[in-house]
């Protein structure tokens, strides 16, 4: 094993006076409020701290001569306001009888601490190195445990110890962020098959409406091209022609379908953000596609023309529409 993240988490509740039940503290708290301490150890405070500490402040709090305050949010509901304590930075707090620089002071949305996914609740949030947590709550437990594995570790005894230890502390949850991700991996694998599928399908859906429409467009007009064969078009000036036209049909089903679809694109997108905003426009999918119409549109002109071709003239100008 790597490393362990450890963090320990105590939960007090206000009483009449607004006053933390169960701990001492000089902190004024307000209405609705309730006071929390957390105790990380170095491995979290590293995670969470070395960006916005410095080098001495961050030895302060792991040493246990100083803390990091969360503020509660403030707000207003029928005319009454909640989370109105404010623990200002560089102030000193008394918790325990135990005296405690703020090194940090967060406010507003500025993160917060909780225990797993628990999310935050709202008031004041005191924040400590786990060697002073127990003197300072008189506990000693582990709230929440972030184990991460060397390169190499022996999966199967890592789980038998996390099994153990699960059914030795009752209510233990364990929570594998691998086998999370992992999820997710398979989850969006399936999404994008579902969704290729479904591109597929609207697209050969396409495909043969394009079809349909060119190959009907000539068979329809078998009389036209023996009249204009009979006037002295030559077999590869229809072919030019018609292919040429199926080359338009194809274009501008390729323009029309590329417009379509990313104005499809950008109102997905805007009923999954609720804002509409022009995305980057998808130069080679829109390519692919337009390619493939015309492609299209090209194959169905050729082979019933083809055909069409070998008639003799009278049988194409008496043939039946």
């Amino acid at each position: 094993m790597d490393y362990v993240a450890a963090q320990q988490f105590s939960l007090y509740d206000l009483d009449e006076k607004n006053r933390p039940i169960g701990i001492e503290t000089d902190i004024m708290l307000g209405v609705s409020e309730s006071f929390q301490i957390f105790g990380f150890n170095d491995c979290w405070m590293d995670h969470k701290f070395a960006s916005r500490l410095t080098k001495g402040q961050l030895d302060m709090l792991k040493a246990g001569e100083g803390c990091v305050v969360r503020n509660p949010i403030p707000m207003e509901i029928d005319g009454v306001a909640f989370g109105t304590t404010h623990v200002e930075e560089g102030s000193e707090i008394t918790v325990s009888g135990k005296k405690l620089p703020v090194l940090l002071s967060m406010s507003g949305y500025d993160g917060y601490f909780s225990v797993g996914n628990s999310g935050f609740i709202n008031g004041v949030q005191v924040l400590v190195s786990d060697r002073i947590y127990s003197g300072l709550t008189g506990m000693d437990t582990y709230a929440e445990l972030r184990p991460e594995l060397k390169e190499g570790a022996d999966r199967i005894a890592f789980d038998q110890a996390l099994e153990a230890l699960g059914r030795r502390i009752p209510g233990t949850v364990t929570v594998s962020y691998e086998q999370t991700d992992r999820q997710f991996e398979e989850s969006e694998a399936q999404i994008r098959l579902l969704a290729w599928g479904l591109i597929l399908f609207i697209g050969l859906i396409g495909i043969l409406n394009i079809i349909n429409t060119v190959y009907t467009n000539i068979h329809t007009r078998i009389t036209e091209i023996g009249i204009q064969r009979a006037m002295g078009m030559s077999v590869g000036s229809l072919f030019r022609v018609f292919l040429w036209e199926g080359f338009y049909y194809g274009r501008n089903a390729a323009v029309i379908g590329s417009i379509a679809g990313y104005l499809g694109t950008v109102f997905v997108e805007a009923g999954a953000t609720d804002t509409i905003r022009l995305t980057a426009v998808p130069v080679v999918p829109i390519a692919c596609a337009s390619l493939l119409s015309i492609g299209a549109c090209i194959l169905a002109t050729c082979i019933p023309l083809k055909k069409i071709s070998r008639m003799s003239i009278v049988e194409s100008i008496e043939a039946v529409e």
